[in-house]
Parts: structure tokens; sequence; C-alpha cells
């Protein structure tokens, strides 16, 4: 994990969870023949760009905060370029959208595979650069995934709920219908995660594996951390979600002390 430090240290942290890759383009990403979306996200475009907007919006709001664009290379078929990189390079190239935003107050997170890594692996990036961990998070990403990130991802990491917030932006009902993107989360999003906290299971684990996941990342993200809680983090890395797959991590955890009240 590397990136550019930013210039005051970062007490907030901003996720804003992508979604596919900009490829580049003269429209800057208006286009939606820039994009390597998948056939189910036709449309979807202009709210990835929302995502982006709201993050850098918030950033602007909460100076004191770290922006990060998470998403790893999901696509190598088709690129080689990261989901984060790519959100990154749409921001520049539209000029953080005359938003009076640092370029060194936005970095991108290049391993996450899934919602679960986009959360864990941005937390973990957000330390590794400002030698700290966040004192409060801000989640972007679709509305209908709230429950997802709240109920199961934030539990999952034991993660104080009174110390994250959640700003969700659907596609409009043009695009996909709210009765399908519930009904799509219940079948391949909730409910699976609520089966599998840490997506170790062979439905999610697999997901991970054709977006190009490799095991050997765990140590290349150890690599920034020392002694103790080098061996929390990697404790948290491997649990297999105990007997059933939904045990929530009982170990020591190096955000511990960001507690709840």
């Amino acid at each position: 994990m590397t990136a550019n430090s930013p210039k005051t240290t970062p007490t907030r942290l901003i996720i804003v969870c992508c979604h596919s890759i900009w490829l580049g383009g003269p429209t800057n990403g208006h286009d939606e023949a820039e994009w390597a979306v998948e056939p189910f996200q036709r449309g979807e475009v202009p709210t990835f760009i929302e995502h982006i907007k709201v993050g850098l919006r918030t950033l602007s709001e909460q100076p004191d905060s770290l922006l990060v664009l998470a998403g790893g290379p999901t696509k190598q078929e088709r690129t080689e370029r990261c989901e984060g990189e790519s959100y990154l390079a749409l921001a520049t190239a539209n000029a953080y959208f005359s938003l009076p935003i640092s370029p060194n107050s936005v970095i991108h997170e290049h391993y996450s595979t899934d919602s679960y890594q986009n959360l864990l692996f941005s937390l973990l990036l957000f330390r590794t650069l400002t030698t700290a961990y966040p004192m409060h998070i801000t989640l972007i990403s679709h509305e209908f995934k709230r429950d997802r990130f709240l109920d199961l991802h934030v539990r999952a990491l034991r993660w104080p709920s009174n110390a994250v917030t959640y700003i969700g932006l659907d596609p409009p009902e043009s695009v996909t219908s709210r009765k399908e993107l519930e009904e799509g989360e219940r079948v391949r999003g909730y409910g699976p995660w609520k089966e599998d906290l840490y997506g170790v299971g062979k439905l999610l684990a697999g997901k991970r594996l054709s977006r190009g996941w490799k095991v050997e990342r765990v140590e290349e993200i150890l690599e920034n951390f020392e002694g103790k809680e080098r061996e929390m983090i990697r404790g948290l890395l491997e649990w297999k979600g105990g007997k059933d797959e939904k045990e929530v991590y009982p170990e020591q955890l190096p955000w511990g002390h960001i507690t709840m009240g």
C-alpha cells in the first residue's frame, strides 16, 4: 500500500467503494463507452461518478479527512488498471469537479475485490499513511448495500457503530428498479455475506478469485506493520469465521481503543 501522505494528519477516513474501471477517454468518464462495465451495470456510470463527487464533497466539508477510493484490478482480462486508480484519475481529469481539494488528501487503495475488503483494506491503508487509526469512517456506496456494510462488515471488524456514517446512492429507477436492486442484494449480497462474514466460503471466496484476488497479497499488506500489531492483523486476515463461517473474530484488534460512546 503506497501513496503520497497527506500534508496534515487526518483523523477521519472517507471511503468511496468503487464498482467499475474507467479506462480513460476524451469525455473524462461521462461516456459509458470509456468504462469496463458489466452488462448488469449498463446505465450506472452517472451513479459511479456521483459516488466520487459525494466523496470529494464530504472531504471538502471535513478537511481533517483522508479520502480513499477503494478497489483493485478486478478486470484483468480487459485492463491492469485498478478500480480505485481509475476513480482517482477520473476525479483528477475533472479537476475534482471544481471543489477545493488538496490532491494529497485523495488516494486510492489497490487490493480490494469486494465490499468487506473495501472497508478493511482502506482502514489499514489509513493506518499505514497516518500512523494511527481513524476516529470516524464515512462509507459511500449504493444505498441498497447499507445493511450489508453496517450490519455485517462493520460488525465483522468490530468497528464501533457510532464511529461510522453511511451515505448511499442508487441508480435511478429508470436504470434499475428498487425492487430489482433489493432482490439482487438479498440473493447475491447481504444473504451470502450473512452466512459467511469474512468471505472465505466457496461462493464469496470464488468471487474474489474471479476478480483477481491472490492470497499472497496478505503478506504484501502485512509488510506495512510490525510486531504485535502485525500479528493482530494477520489473525484477522486469516480468520475463517469459526465453525460455521459466521463467528465474529474473537481476538484483540489494533483499533480496539476506538470505543462506543
